[in-house]
């Protein structure tokens, strides 16, 4: 009997271990970091830039690599918009973009310089800028084009193989660093844009690496965006395998991809797009429009924190 009374103390302690982890565990998934100029933000981009890039979406005009490129590029500007206030630019965020495949086998920063550099240094080294035409409302029910600047920071690239796993460990090794130097910060976010075959091991492990390392507010959050030539219909944060279309490399990194924190399937749901609470940050063969909207709520999140 006492064994039997051991057994089940032993039992109820267990549970009570398992609720205070569990319980533990939630309370780092916060994601409501203050972001300053002493308490900055990082956000890696990584881009696919093999070969395959140079194919078309299906049912698209331009390739891959000029999708990517240019919401990236869009993005960046974004952030220099946002961070510019009437005393200059102010650094709430430190920002890399890591190519892989652009020269068989390498992978690296793609930007001039250092691989990550606050928003003020990128503000003032775009390598041109463009003259873009975009529609916006003509105040009574139609649109108009109008012309705007398009800063450009690096150019489409499609060439050699698909060094993820080479990419995903400079990343690691950057965030690894990050979170040592920056323990109470944001979490960092990582978003990967790919057609989804790395050609040098299997993603997968360094994927869960990264996402174990975490700041005081929560994990880092890995982004991807899958631009396969599988002609299946588009899908957008999907929150189960049967949602994905038959698709090795979409289950892949489908089941890399996080699960959305509670702030963020608001941010979509305010962008009228319709999420359940576990759905992932994964998106399958996104045109430039929906490349860009799925970009966007990934940085909207810490842009909510900035003070």
């Amino acid at each position: 009997m006492a064994c039997s009374g051991a057994k089940k103390i032993d039992n109820s302690m267990m549970q009570i271990r398992n609720i205070y982890n569990l319980y533990h565990a939630l309370a780092l998934m916060v994601y409501e970091a203050e972001i300053s100029r002493t308490n900055p933000s990082l956000i890696l981009f990584l881009i696919d830039q093999s070969r395959s890039m140079s194919h078309k979406l299906p049912g698209g005009e331009r390739s891959k690599a000029q999708e990517a490129s240019d919401a990236i590029n869009r993005q960046i500007g974004d952030f220099v918009l946002r961070c510019t206030k009437s005393d200059g630019i102010r650094d709430y965020f430190y920002l890399g973009v890591i190519g892989y495949g652009y020269v068989t086998g390498k992978a690296g920063s793609i930007l001039k310089g250092d691989l990550i550099h606050p928003i003020s240094e990128l503000a003032g080294t775009p390598l041109r800028t463009e003259k873009r035409k975009m529609k916006v409302s003509d105040g009574s029910g139609g649109d108009i084009e109008v012309d705007y600047d398009f800063g450009v920071w690096f150019d489409p690239v499609a060439n050699g193989d698909t060094p993820m796993c080479k990419a995903l460990a400079i990343a690691r090794d950057t965030i690894k660093d990050w979170v040592e130097e920056h323990p109470s910060s944001y979490p960092p976010i990582l978003i990967n844009i790919t057609d989804g075959q790395a050609t040098d091991g299997n993603p997968e492990d360094i994927i869960k690496e990264i996402q174990e390392l975490r700041t005081s507010d929560g994990d880092t959050l890995i982004w991807n965006c899958h631009l396969s030539s599988n002609p299946s219909t588009p899908v957008s944060f999907p929150s189960e395998e049967s949602d994905l279309p038959n698709d090795k490399y979409a289950i892949s990194l489908f089941g890399v991809s996080s699960v959305l924190p509670s702030q963020y399937v608001g941010y979509a749901r305010e962008m009228q797009i319709d999420l359940k609470d576990n759905a992932r940050a994964y998106v399958f063969n996104a045109q430039l429009e929906q490349l860009v909207e799925f970009i966007d709520i990934g940085t909207r999140g810490p842009q909510g924190q900035m003070q």
